[in-house]
């Protein structure tokens, strides 16, 4: 049981960075992790380049046997992210949370300020229009200037609608 000769293996940055970002681990705590996670891992399969895969519970690294180093470590289903919320204080989810909850409201205050003043030269470029007193060489000016307001708001509505509905994703993941 365990990676043989496990002291002797240095993790590459490729590695670490995972570890630290994928499974919440404090730079203070790698050391006693890596240990445990190298001495206590059972082997799962030899794979190409003297590279062998093990696993403790949910966790999967590979080693390099010939180099003693660690390659990369990840959950067994790499697409599941529990690791990172099981890990996670609650206290630290209730400030994430309410943080996301704060950039939801001001993106959305700041999205109608900037739809207000689109709106406002939208009017603007209307009244000139419609006014019995127009100047129909302009009337192509100030249409464009209507569409490129109106695709403004679109543009905007767009990015918002993005960044709201990203955060409430986050959000509701917990």
């Amino acid at each position: 049981m365990g990676v043989k000769n496990f002291p002797l293996y240095k993790v590459t940055e490729h590695a670490k960075e995972r570890i630290l970002t994928r499974f919440n681990i404090t730079k203070t705590e790698f050391d006693g992790w890596m240990s445990r996670l190298l001495s206590q891992g059972e082997f799962v399969e030899k794979q190409n380049n003297n590279r062998e895969k093990y696993r403790l519970h949910d966790i999967v690294f590979v080693i390099d046997t010939r180099q003693k180093q660690v390659i990369t470590v990840y959950s067994e289903n790499e697409h599941d992210d529990n690791g990172f919320k099981v890990n996670t204080n609650p206290e630290v989810k209730s400030a994430i949370n309410n943080a996301l909850d704060l950039l939801i409201k001001q993106k959305k205050v700041r999205t109608a300020g900037k739809i207000y003043d689109n709106i406002q030269a939208m009017m603007d470029y209307c009244e000139r229009m419609k006014s019995p007193h127009v100047n129909h060489r302009f009337a192509d000016v100030a249409w464009e200037q209507l569409l490129k307001e109106f695709n403004e708001i679109r543009q905007t509505l767009d990015g918002s609608m993005q960044v709201i509905s990203e955060a409430k994703q986050k959000i509701a993941e917990g």
